[in-house]
């Protein structure tokens, strides 16, 4: 506390580790084709954030989620096996892993604030910059965050989805809701 007061700013929200708590998050995708589209949705996953506060109103969380890619389904069997062998490359690359950083300089106590995401995407081996906004709702234990983005399956070197008659679109909206919850730890 003495610390606190000796730089002159009190601490308005909760820092230190926090963990990712699966069973309320979500990572899903949203993939187009010419009969309207599917969602893809990972059901294993595990992250870390670390929050520290750097301005009165100002604060960084180092941010690290891993992905089981063999856990990403549509809840279609055949579907799902044609794009763990194609799209994903589930044997060869087991892991969809994501390193970042949110910053925000809008931080509040009650309600939802801005915050910005930027970090590093690897997808079948394949590592790109990405950054999204992002909306952060502080919760008595932890956080909530909540982003979308657009995905380019090329960029990741990934075929474009193809079955039967349905075709799917190369962009994929990706949307990340993410339940934080104070680990204890430092």
């Amino acid at each position: 506390m003495a610390a606190l007061a000796a730089s002159g700013r009190a601490q308005l929200l909760a820092t230190g580790r926090f963990a990712v708590v699966p069973e309320d998050s979500r990572i899903e995708l949203f993939v187009r084709d010419n009969v309207g589209g599917f969602r893809v949705r990972a059901r294993e996953f595990e992250g870390t954030a670390v929050v520290r506060q750097t301005g009165e109103r100002s604060f960084v969380a180092d941010l690290e989620l891993v992905v089981s890619s063999r856990s990403v389904t549509t809840h279609l069997a055949l579907r799902d096996s044609q794009m763990h062998r194609e799209q994903l490359l589930t044997e060869q690359f087991p892991t969809i892993t994501f390193q970042g950083v949110v910053t925000t300089d809008s931080a509040r106590v009650v309600g939802t604030f801005p915050a910005t995401v930027h970090g590093r995407l690897t997808l079948r081996g394949v590592t790109r910059q990405v950054s999204a906004p992002v909306q952060v709702t502080p919760l008595p234990d932890g956080f909530r965050g909540r982003t979308e983005f657009d995905l380019r399956m090329s960029d990741y070197g990934m075929p474009v989805p193809r079955f039967l008659f349905f075709v799917a679109e190369d962009v994929a909206r990706a949307t990340v809701e993410l339940r934080l919850r104070a680990t204890g730890r430092p």
